[in-house]
């Protein structure tokens, strides 16, 4: 697992930093963390492997910790791979990420993704695609919830950096998931069927004007 001590805390000449008021001492109720199978949590392309993944999944009370992250390595690229212990339905993501050029430029997130690869994600449609705000603060993101209902991993493809090419590099920091969670069956044969799909559910979503974000959980 790659764990890094250093950190640049500068902020982007673009950055949409934010404070906090009233800082919160607890963990939002429907936090998913707890549902997160944390050992299986792997990256693409990330420096010190795929363990370096599991760097950004972390608790709330450590959210702020800037010691561990994750990096890409050959390129500005990185796949993230999410599984969890129960049926997941997300309400939100949340990415804190950067400095400056290194932030990622779009998440392109995928329910049910476990195993993709990086000729996969530019082939596949993506269940939603969020812009992604430059700030050290972290943002969090709104996601279409009727589209990630019922599912067992999710899959981040980051596709680049915001740089315009001047930085290979991108990193995380944190990723923070919201939602909703039920046991999934535990009896010998029984299935869980997701609902059938919509024509619409296909098509490539974006958010950008509009979308809701704010502080990070």
């Amino acid at each position: 697992m790659s764990c890094h001590d250093e950190h640049d805390h500068g902020h982007g000449s673009g950055g949409h930093g934010h404070s906090h008021d009233v800082p919160l001492t607890s963990g939002p109720a429907d936090s998913l963390y707890g549902q997160v199978d944390l050992v299986h949590v792997s990256a693409l392309n990330a420096q010190g492997g795929g363990e370096a993944g599991q760097n950004v999944i972390k608790a709330w009370d450590d959210r702020d910790d800037e010691t561990k992250w994750c990096e890409s390595d050959a390129d500005d690229s990185l796949i993230i791979h999410i599984p969890f212990i129960s049926s997941v339905s997300l309400r939100s993501i949340t990415l804190k990420a950067g400095p400056s050029g290194k932030t990622p430029s779009a998440l392109h997130l995928f329910k049910d993704g476990q195993g993709m690869d990086f000729s996969d994600a530019e082939a596949r449609t993506p269940t939603q695609v969020l812009d992604v705000v430059e700030g050290r603060d972290g943002a969090e993101y709104q996601v279409k919830a009727a589209k990630f209902a019922g599912m067992t991993s999710l899959t981040v493809y980051i596709p680049g950096n915001n740089s315009d090419g001047d930085e290979d590099t991108t990193r995380v920091f944190y990723i923070g998931l919201r939602g909703k969670w039920t046991p999934l069956p535990n009896e010998l044969g029984q299935i869980v069927y997701e609902s059938a799909a919509r024509p619409t559910d296909h098509k490539m979503e974006h958010v950008t004007e509009g979308q809701s974000w704010g502080p990070g959980y």
